[in-house]
């Protein structure tokens, strides 16, 4: 080995074999000099080729070399060489000029290099550069293995090689480069070669850190390979590279990998005018994949002379962070082709962040990739770009465009490509974010398109999104977006004139199964000419968020086989968010707007749907789906289809719903049956229409035909004016089922010509719910039988509800409002229901089964049905009229004359085989007529309920004078007034073939009426009748039989609240008649009196028993007469009734009968048998309160008869009395026995006129069992037994018994025919027992008073107690006492009974518990007989007059309870709640009540429910009630707290209101309607924006949710609405005003600014990349547009014109300096020969630019007539000074008050002290050269004589001094030409040329003239 280290400069050897050889190892180390001239003069040594320094055989350092490597020349091999391995280090200087090469140059890899190892080299920590060196093989460096150059601190530069420069068997790693990689040459005239820097190995090339450009290399050879760096297994890569890699040349351009990678990375300049010459890439080629990262300028200007194109990757590319754009390109751009790869990987193409444009560039293909192709965040526009197949393609995988910030325009692909394409694509295409329009685009040929994925495959999808600019103008065969399998359009601009040039399949938008448009402007103005359509995806068509209209596009001509704008022939589409009208559309085909296979969507479109035309389906047809057109804001009119629809689905449903305008005006059907404006083999529905429903026209229906269900919910206008040309419906026509719903406004005009329906025709169910205005004058052809349902048929179940307004003025055969095969039903109606008009039946209803009417706000009334009857429903099943709030009335069912007799009925409501109701009606049912059934009839049952006002007035011919049940029940119940005055030939009520039932009668049942033969004047019941709570009175009511019930069985009458008076029979029962079984009264609270029937019953007729019970009252006056020429119902009752004719004055029963529980007393009723009873069974009279008096039968039995069982009265507490029988026996019982127990005070003064005063037991026995019980005064006038009679019967019983006993009672007075024993108890056999138990009246009683007659306060008891004092009278018999009264002096009372007696010792009575009202008294008592009405035994005087005077006080008081609760009433926001008054002393009935709420004063026997009972608010009020008597009164307070426990009948918030933001705002002042509420109670509203009730105010922009709170007292409910504020107002824009600058001034500011009324707006160019704020201006007059855009997307435009342009100087001579006469305006393009400047005063001498004057009195200042033009100050004397007279040097001050000098040429050369820097003197002269004199304002007027010019100094001649000349051969000064000066002065403006001629301009000396004429010889020779 060798080492060598501290030494000088290793220079200036010659060596055959070099300076240094070593058999193994050497090392050069710590050089202080430099490496230079070293020679290798041959190759002698026999191991290997020569190094000019240093050969060793093994490994070899050269390190810590502090001078250059320069200038060594290895003639025949290396400088250095190395075995092994080689390192150099550490030299601090160039290694460069070196020379290596020899006899081994045309040997691959093996000679000719600078630097050698045969192993590995590294050079690093290189001060200086490698240039200029010259090489064979590897001409700078090679390493067997590996070359590794790095920290470099000089540039590689103008090195030559014949082969590679730099040659690394596995690998070449150069980092840290310092300087450029320039303009370094290999390869020329060798026939193969590599290229320049060339690895063989998998480690590649790799450069990095140049601090420098790679520019200028040229690496040729004869054959067609090589490149700049070039790596066959391994891969290229630069990175981090000072400048551009620009202006390379070889035939595989700057970079190639035959198997690797290549990495372009960190270039801090541009690509560009790279070429290559073969079919490679003029920049990279990678046999691998490829990148491209972060370059600061543009990639332009390369070319390849071949098909490549600019970079070439076999694997992935990716090209990215590009600081420029990319232009100008040629010979393709992009590829990415794997097929010739060793490795079969797809390759894809990545291009992103190109901070330019891609233009210009001109190709078979622009951008292309085998698999895919990613363009991404280009800066500028892809634009002009030319090819002959397409501008961004792959072939099997997708092609991805985006964030493009300019536009895709003006591209032209000439044959049967596109703009942006994929062949075999599996992937597709996605265009995105295009921050420009997509343009003015061609394709030629007779296929493809703008964006065309997928030719030969089913797999490609295309897809353009967030264009921010029109997708317009583009012309292509196929479509303008196009895939195989879909297409997607998002966010682009306008979508308009755009043409299809191919008749074959295709459409602006083509996607063979599905496409997707959305977020666009307007699309308009486009011609599909022949094409399929507008856009087509075979699965599915979305197209959504157009932000513009679809308007005036064109399909074809008219052809049924064509399809719609937006056609999927195996899918669905979607049409949606159209932000503007769909109008204006013509289309020659089925399908106008949408055709799809299965279903159509259009929704959200922003303006009217109007004036379109088609074949049929206008606006939609699917085949098999569905169609849905939704959210409209606009209306749908003046559409036309010649054929059946605007929107068809033939297999599926339509529904049309929130359509914010009118459907108006449209028409359709012309040409085909059954249309419709909505025609659906399955269900068509329509819903939220905010506006009307007008002016329609089609076939069957206007609006809506279907095959399966018609939904139509919230109209929120009217529906009106609509016609069906051949009937069907008006409106609505359903194979199924039908609904019409929530319609705000009115339903009316509405015309059906044929037979069906008149507005909604349902084959199934029909329903029509919610309407809020009136619903009138709608119908069909009443000619015809089939016009069923004016305004709704049904032919399953028809069903009308919630009608806000009235129904009035329908017409149709049957139903004139409703028609229900199966049922039918009208509910919630707020209004009238009201004139209808049924020609058959139904006057508003009609339901072949069941029908309903109900909760009808207003009244029921004028309908009419003419033929069958139900002037309101006509039903076959069961049918009702419910909860009416008004009226029920003057509703006529059927014309009275038709036969036969029962087929028409019903004023009302008619069911022909079932039920009817009528329930829930707020006012009166009235005046309402049929023949039968005057109100209802029923096949079966009738049910009437719930009445708030009266049944009155009502009337039928036949039967039923308001219901009729013709084989069931009757009910009427729960009538809150009078069921009065109807009346019908049977039933003046009802008449059923069942039961009859009518209960809870507020009012009375008065004055009804049957005929006066016929039944029942109220009811009459097949069955049974029933008439239960009656509040009021039974009175008045007529009938042959029964007078208020008839009943064939069980006959009721319960829970009275009034009498039962007054009421007839013209024949059997005047009040109640059972045929077959029992009758019954109990519970009446008020009397039952003056009941009359002709014939038996005069209350109650039983074919069972008769019973009346609990009666508050008194039974009184009713009579049953003896009447001829009876009527009765049937012979079996003839046999029945003809015995007891004229029978039981109160109760006839053919079995029992029972009065039980009377109040009061039984009186004054009579008959012809059994006054009060007649029974066949057993008689009972039990439990009166009060007195049996005064009644009578005209034969036997004053009281009562019991036929055949025993007759009972028991527990009287009164009296019985008075009773008769006038002809007959028993004047109170005629029974078989005959009983009386517990009879009270006395039985006194009954009257037989036969046997039995009292008693007459004509087969049994006679008892009378009552303690203390005075029996007196009793006869049997012409018979036996005055008291009792026991007859042993027809069997001769005389077991049979009398028996009396009264106990301490007596028996007085009473007498028969043969005597007057007192007890007068008489049988007819003496073998009868009679027994008595009691005592004779004594005689002499006398009385006397014992009273102080002191004076009593009123209603309080007298104090002391009367005591009676009884003398001569058995101690301890009950005495009859009655009180004389004597007040004021007026005429006695009496007070009987009323006062209670206490037995005292000794015969004395105390009367305790006596009360007075005020006045002034006397009293008398009286002992009697006979019940307080026989005889006065003994008597006392009156008393001493005593004063009673009022109360004072009536204390003690109890308030009410404090807290009073009560539930708000039905229909009002209150409740009538019952205020007790206080309790006050009842023995003070001067007492007044009254309180502070309604101010009502009552008296102590006027309080009814208190005084205070009231109708109160809901809440709480605060009541005091006041009770007063004399001077004192009391307080109670009392708080009445009414509950509104009702939820809210509706409340229904506004729609959605739209508003466009205020002027200059961000905000819009709103007016938010109110919501309407329907309650019981006010509502008042409060909303969550202002937590008012009126939400207008300011909204923001966007979507508001409002949500409204229905409040009162109750439970309150809620409600939303929204608010929609858009920015529709525009930013503005400012740009800054039109300006010019020069190219040099052409980095400019500037600003562009923008105001909006929302937020801060982003301003962009437009199609231009600079700033806003500025930037660098391209040169020449551009106009540039800027564009702002704010947040809601509006956007506003302004522009300015800039002028970049310089003046440039022509420059013949080269000398930088351009001639001032020859100018030319340039825009920043400098011509070549042309400079700015314009001083040369000589173009044509390079060495002669500047002019110079000679300045002869050396002042500074020059004299302008003595130019000379030469180059340097210093080639000319000191007197000369630069033009226009100021010295180099010179500092000069202006005068004080002057602003600029004021000469640039000296006036008076000769005179130094006058120049244009002296100052102004007064002394005559022109001192400073400014053209006046003595000017100073101190000056005196005449000037003072001249000071005479100072004597001239002459100027020294300057001797000449030759000027040496560097170049080695002189060269000739060429002599100047004349140059033209402008002199100064006089001449006229002539010319003066350097000739040295004076001029008029200057008076030069002879001495200065001849001084310049030697100057200026001097300088030119």
């Amino acid at each position: 080995g060798m080492v060598v280290r501290n030494v000088g400069n290793i220079q200036d050897n010659i060596a055959p074999g070099g300076v240094f050889v070593a058999s193994e190892s050497i090392t050069l180390s710590n050089i202080k000099g430099n490496i230079t001239r070293n020679v290798a003069s041959s190759s002698q040594l026999s191991f290997s080729s020569p190094a000019a320094v240093a050969y060793s055989q093994q490994w070899m350092v050269v390190e810590n070399v502090a001078g250059e490597v320069t200038d060594n020349i290895a003639a025949g091999g290396s400088i250095f060489r190395s075995g092994e391995d080689f390192v150099m280090r550490d030299v601090a200087g160039d290694i460069s000029r070196n020379t290596a090469g020899g006899e081994e140059q045309f040997e691959c890899c093996s000679s000719g290099s600078v630097l050698r190892a045969d192993g590995g080299l590294v050079v690093e920590r290189v001060d200086g550069e490698f240039a200029s060196n010259v090489g064979e093989w590897a001409g700078l460096a090679y390493g067997q293995e590996y070359v590794t150059m790095r920290d470099i601190g000089g540039g590689i530069r103008e090195n030559e090689a014949t082969g590679t420069l730099v040659w690394g068997g596995e690998g070449v790693l150069l980092r840290g480069i310092g300087g450029p990689i320039r303009a370094n040459q290999v390869g020329e005239g060798l026939s193969s070669t590599y290229g320049m820097f060339y690895a063989w190995g998998e480690g590649g090339v790799v450069v990095e850190n140049v601090d420098g450009a790679i520019e200028e290399n040229y690496a040729m050879s004869d054959l067609p390979n090589g490149a700049v760096f070039y790596g066959a297994l391994g891969g290229v890569v630069l990175r981090n590279i000072g400048g551009s890699l620009r202006s390379n040349w070889a035939p595989f351009g700057l970079m190639y990998s035959f198997e690797g990678d290549f990495v372009i990375e960190d270039v801090r300049g541009s690509i560009r005018d790279n070429h290559a010459t073969e079919h490679a890439s003029s920049v990279a080629y990678g046999g691998g994949s490829g990148v491209v990262n972060r370059i600061a300028g543009p990639i332009r200007d390369n070319a390849n002379v071949g098909t490549g194109g600019v970079l070439f990757a076999r694997g992935d590319l990716v090209v990215q962070n590009i600081d420029g754009g990319i232009y100008r390109n040629v010979g393709g751009l992009f590829f990415a082709d794997p097929e010739d790869a060793l490795i079969g990987s797809e390759a894809s193409l990545t291009l992103r962040n190109v901070s330019g444009s891609i233009v210009h560039n001109t190709g078979g293909a622009i951008l292309y990739a085998d698999d895919f192709a990613v363009v991404s965040s280009i800066a500028g526009e892809i634009s002009d770009n030319l090819a002959e197949h397409s501008i961004v393609s792959a072939s099997i995988g997708g092609v991805y465009v985006v964030d493009i910030a300019g536009g895709i325009a003006r591209n032209r692909a000439n044959e049967n490509g596109g703009i942006v394409y994929t062949f075999d694509a599996d992937h597709g295409i996605v265009v995105d974010r295009i921050d420009g329009g997509i343009v003015d685009n061609w394709v030629g040929g007779s296929s493809g398109g703008i964006v065309f994925a997928g030719a030969n495959n089913e797999g490609g999808a295309a897809q353009v999104s967030n264009v921010n600019g029109d997708l317009s103008r583009n012309v292509a065969p196929e479509g303008i977006v196009y895939g195989t399998i879909g297409v997607r359009v998002v966010n682009v601009g306008e979508v308009a004139y755009n043409t299809l040039t191919s008749d074959g399949p295709g459409g602006v938008f083509y996607g063979a199964y599905e496409a997707v448009v959305r977020n666009t402007s307007a699309m308009h103005h486009n011609d599909m000419h022949g094409s399929t359509c507008f856009v087509y995806g075979a699965e599915a068509v979305d197209v959504s968020e157009v932000r513009g209209g679809f308007y005036a596009n064109v399909r074809g001509q008219q052809d049924e086989d064509a399809y719609g704008f937006f056609y999927a022939s195996g899918g669905s589409v979607a049409l949606r968010s159209v932000h503007g009208p769909l109008a204006d559309n013509v289309a020659g085909s089925w399908g106008g707007v949408a055709y799809a296979e299965e279903s159509v969507l259009i929704a959200d479109i922003g303006g009217d749907i109007r004036d379109n035309s088609a074949l049929a389906a206008t606006l939609a047809y699917a085949l098999e789906g569905n169609v849905l057109i939704t959210r409209v804001h606009g209306g749908i009119v003046r559409n036309t289809a010649l054929g059946t629809s605007l929107a068809y689905a033939d297999g599926g449903y339509v529904h049309l719903e929130y359509i914010y305008g009118d459907i108006a005006d449209n028409k359709c059907g012309s040409e085909y049956e059954y249309a419709g404006l909505l025609y659906a083999e399955g269900d068509v529905m329509v819903r939220e229409v905010f506006g009307n429903i007008r002016g329609n026209v089609g076939v069957v229906a206007s609006l809506a035909y279907s095959s399966g269900s018609v939904v139509v919910n919230n109209v929120y206008g009217g529906i009106y004016d609509n016609f069906a040309s051949e009937g069907g419906a008006a409106l609505l026509y359903g194979g199924e089922d039908v609904v019409l719903s929530n319609v705000h406004g009115s339903v009316h005009d509405n015309w059906a010509s044929g037979a069906g329906g008149g507005l909604v025709y349902a084959v199934d169910a029909g329903a029509i719910f919610n309407i809020r205005g009136d619903m009138y004058d709608n119908g069909c052809n009443t000619e015809e039988d089939d016009c069923v349902g004016g305004l709704l048929y049904g032919g399953a179940t028809a069903t009308l509800q919630r009608v806000n307004g009235s129904i009035w003025g329908h017409h149709a055969a049957s139903g004139a409002v409703v028609y229900g095969d199966v049922s039918a039903v009208v509910a919630d109606v707020a209004g009238d229901i009201r004139d209808n008009t049924a020609y058959v039946g139904g006057g508003v209803l009609y339901s072949d089964n069941y029908g309903r009417i109900q909760r009808v706000g207003g009244s029921v009334l004028r309908n009419r049905a003419e033929r069958f009857g139900g002037g309101v429903a006509l039903c076959r099943g069961d049918c009702a009229l419910e909860n009416v709030a008004g009226h029920v009335s003057y509703n006529v069912g059927g014309l009275l004359e038709i036969e036969p007799a029962l087929q028409d009925g019903g004023g009302v409501i008619r069911s022909i085989a079932a039920s009817v109701e009528i329930n829930n009606v707020g006012g009166s049912i009235a005046f309402n007529r049929a023949r039968s059934g005057g109100v209802a009839y029923g096949d079966e049952a009738v049910a009437i309920r719930n009445v708030a006002g009266d049944i009155r007035e009502n009337y039928a011919s036949y039967a039923g004078g308001v219901g009729y049940a013709r084989s069931a029940g009757a009910v009427i119940e729960f009538v809150k007034g009078d069921l009065s005055h109807n009346v019908a030939y049977h039933g003046g009520v009802l008449y059923a073939d069942d039961y009859v039932r009518i209960q809870y009668i507020s009012g009375s049942v008065t004055d009804n009426e049957a005929g006066t033969d016929q039944l029942s004047g109220v009811a009459y019941g097949g069955v049974s009748a029933l008439l239960d709570g009656v509040a009021g009175d039974i009175s008045r009511n007529r009938a042959g039989f029964g007078g208020v019930l008839y009943g064939d069985l069980y006959t009721e009458i319960h829970d009275v609240g009034g009498d039962i008076s007054d009421n007839f029979a013209m024949h059997v029962g005047g009040v109640l008649l059972s045929l077959d079984s029992s009758a019954m009264i109990h519970d009446v609270e008020g009397w039952i009196e003056g009941n009359f029937a002709g014939s038996i019953g005069g209350v109650v007729y039983a074919d069972e028993d008769g019973q009346i019970e609990n009666v508050r009252g008194s039974i009184a006056g009713n009579a049953a007469g003896q009447l001829d020429n009876f009527n009765y119902a049937s012979e079996e009752g003839i046999e029945r009734i003809e015995p007891f004719a004229g029978s039981g004055g109160v109760i006839y029963a053919e079995e029992d009968a029972f009065i039980r529980n009377v109040g009061g007393d039984i009186t004054e009723n009579h008959a012809g048998q059994g006054g009060v009873v007649l029974a066949v069974g057993q008689a009972v009279v039990s439990e009166v309160q009060g007195n049996v008096c005064d009644n009578f039968a005209t034969i036997d039995g004053g009281v009562v008869v019991a036929v055949f069982d025993h007759g009972l009265v028991e527990r009287v507490q009164g009296y019985i009395c008075s009773n008769r029988a006038l002809t007959g026996r028993g004047g109170v019982i005629y029974a078989s026995s005959a009983i009386i127990r517990e009879a009270g005070i006395g039985i006194c003064s009954n009257e037989a006129f036969l046997d039995g005063g009292v008693l007459f037991a004509h087969d049994g026995s006679a008892i009378i069992h009552s303690d203390s019980t005075k029996i007196t005064l009793n006869q049997a006038r012409q018979g036996l037994g005055g008291v009792a009679f026991v007859s042993a019967g027809p069997n001769n019983d005389t077991s049979h018994q009398g028996s009396i006993d009264v106990g301490t009672g007596y028996v007085s007075g009473n007498r028969d025919s043969e005597d007057t024993d007192p007890r007068s108890l008489k049988a007819d056999q003496q073998q009868i027992t009679l027994d008595f138990d009691g005592a004779d009246l004594p005689e002499d009683v006398e009385v006397e008073v014992t009273f102080d007659g002191a004076d009593a306060v009123a209603n309080e008891f007298i104090t002391p107690a009367p005591v009676v004092n009884v003398t001569a009278f058995a101690q301890g018999i009950p005495l009859d006492f009655v009180i004389a009264v004597e007040r004021d002096g007026l005429p006695a009372y009496y007070y009987p009974h009323d006062v209670d007696v206490e037995i005292l010792p000794f015969g004395s009575y105390r009367f305790n518990n006596i009360t007075l009202p005020e006045g002034d008294y006397r009293l008398a008592f009286l002992v009697v007989e006979g019940c307080g009405n026989g005889g006065v035994i003994a008597s006392s005087n009156y008393t001493e007059e005593f004063s009673v005077s009022g109360c004072e006080d009536p204390h003690p008081i109890v308030c009410p309870s404090e807290i009073i609760h009560a539930s708000s009433d039905a229909f009002t926001c209150g409740a009538y709640v019952v205020v007790d008054d206080i309790q006050a002393s009842p023995d003070c009935d001067n007492v007044e009540f009254t309180n502070d709420y309604n101010s009502v004063t009552v008296g102590f026997n006027e309080r009814g429910d208190g005084s205070a009972s009231d109708v109160y608010p809901v809440g709480a009020t605060d009541v005091l009630l006041t009770v007063s008597a004399g001077s004192a009164s009391y307080d109670c307070p009392v708080r009445v707290i009414v509950e509104d426990e009702r939820e809210f009948t509706s409340m229904t918030c506004p729609f959605p209101v739209q508003a466009d933001t205020d002027a200059g705002v961000c905000t819009a002042q709103v007016t938010v309607p109110l919501p309407t509420a329907i309650d019981n109670c006010p509502v008042r509203f409060e909303n969550n924006i202002n937590a008012v009730e009126d939400a207008s105010d300011v909204y923001p922009v966007g979507t508001t949710r409002v949500t409204f709170e229905g409040i009162n007292d109750g439970p309150g409910s809620e409600c939303s609405t929204t608010v929609v504020v858009t920015d529709r107002e525009a930013p503005v824009i400012t740009c800054p005003a039109d300006f010019a600058t020069t190219c040099e001034e052409r980095d400019v500011f500037f600003q562009v600014s923008a105001e909006d009324n929302c937020v801060a707006v982003a301003v962009s160019p437009v199609l231009h990349d600079v700033s806003p704020l500025g930037g660098v201006l391209d040169g020449g007059v551009n106009r540039l547009t800027y564009e702002a855009e704010d947040a809601a997307g509006n956007t506003a435009q302004c522009s300015f014109v800039t002028t970049v342009e310089s003046t440039y100087y022509r420059d013949a001579d080269g000398d930088g300096f351009g001639d001032p006469d020859q100018s030319a305006v340039w825009p920043c393009n400098q011509p070549e020969g042309w400079v700015l400047d314009n001083t040369d005063c000589n173009d044509f001498n390079a060495e002669a630019w500047k002019l110079w004057f000679i300045d002869f009195d050396g002042d500074s200042f020059g004299n302008p007539a003595f130019p000379i033009c030469t180059d340097e100050r210093g080639a000319i004397p000191e007197s000369f000074l630069l033009s226009q007279g100021l010295p180099l040097d010179a500092t000069l001050n202006a005068v004080p008050g002057d602003e600029v000098l004021r000469g640039s040429y000296d006036c008076d050369d000769e005179n130094a002290y006058v120049n244009p820097a002296a100052p102004e003197l007064c002394d005559g002269i022109d001192n400073n050269c400014d053209g006046q004199v003595d000017e100073l304002d101190n000056c005196p007027v005449d000037p003072p004589v001249p000071v005479p010019n100072p004597v001239p100094v002459p100027i020294p001649v300057p001797v000449p001094v030759p000027v040496p000349v560097p170049n080695p051969v002189p060269n000739p000064v060429p002599n100047p030409v004349p140059v033209a000066v402008p002199v100064a002065g006089g001449g006229g403006g002539n010319t003066g040329y350097f000739s040295f001629t004076n001029s008029g301009a200057a008076h030069l000396s002879a001495s200065a003239f001849a001084v310049a004429i030697a100057l200026v010889m001097s300088l030119i020779f």
